[in-house]
């Protein structure tokens, strides 16, 4: 059964709070090898490290978990998924304890089911660390720090279309925009970035790592100006080859 969509959305944004209050520290102490695990058609195996940066051991957990997005990105969790990917990945060590400035492997395995539909699936790895308790035993909640990764398995033929369409500037959170909306279909998942670019070549905004995800029909983007002089500009969307992506789009805009 999924959790309602307003449940999903507060534990969501209060672990979204947790998160922003952790200790800078703690973050400084955890560096990860890749922030996206991504299994093409031809792939069965995939890896990702773990690696101490700080000057204190710490144990860490994985799990896979579920999460869908709202349309205007928004990530909450679920309890299931059609699309779901966490019933054929394996992976290990699920636990384990790290030294400083030593690393640690997690390796997965990819075990598709026969008569599969061609498609992409997606599972999230959430990674929590804890550092060891301080002098005297005490546990400072800022000692722990969560990542989610997503995990996105492509199988067969795979094919995505996107537009951008109904382009405006916004203010938000006290900063100018630029508001878009990507629109997708097909059965696999967008990933890419954009910049914002006058006629004369120069870059007003950029945000990179946008993701689509299916079975999402359209996702509301908003990109941070870094100059909103008024006059004409392009918006552009170049999707990451890296993840098995070549749509490139792009949209005028008039910030008025």
């Amino acid at each position: 059964m999924r959790s309602t969509p307003f449940f999903s959305r507060f534990f969501f944004y209060t672990f979204l709070l947790f998160g922003l209050i952790l200790s800078t520290q703690v973050s400084a102490n955890v560096a990860l090898s890749k922030f996206r695990v991504y299994f093409d058609g031809k792939t069965r195996t995939a890896s990702l490290q773990l690696r101490n940066t700080g000057a204190k051991e710490f144990k860490y957990t994985a799990e896979l978990t579920l999460n869908e997005m709202t349309e205007e990105g928004a990530i909450y969790s679920v309890n299931s998924d059609p699309l779901a990917a966490d019933k054929f990945i394996r992976f290990s060590p699920k636990r384990g304890t790290i030294k400083p400035g030593e690393r640690q492997a997690l390796r997965f395995a990819l075990r598709k089911p026969s008569g599969l539909a061609d498609g992409e699936y997606r599972a999230v790895l959430r990674i929590v660390t804890e550092l060891a308790p301080t002098e005297g035993g005490n546990v400072n909640l800022a000692s722990k720090l969560a990542y989610n990764v997503p995990i996105i398995v492509r199988h067969g033929e795979v094919f995505a279309e996107s537009s951008l369409a109904s382009p405006s500037t916004v203010m938000h959170n006290g900063q100018p925009h630029i508001q878009v909306w990507q629109t997708r279909t097909g059965n696999r998942s967008l990933f890419g970035d954009y910049v914002v670019e006058t006629t004369d070549g120069e870059t007003l905004g950029v945000l990179n790592n946008v993701a689509v995800y299916r079975p999402l029909e359209r996702r509301k983007v908003l990109i941070p100006l870094i100059n909103a002089s008024k006059g004409d500009v392009v918006i552009r969307y170049t999707e990451n080859e890296k993840f098995g992506g070549s749509l490139v789009l792009s949209i005028p805009h008039t910030i008025n």
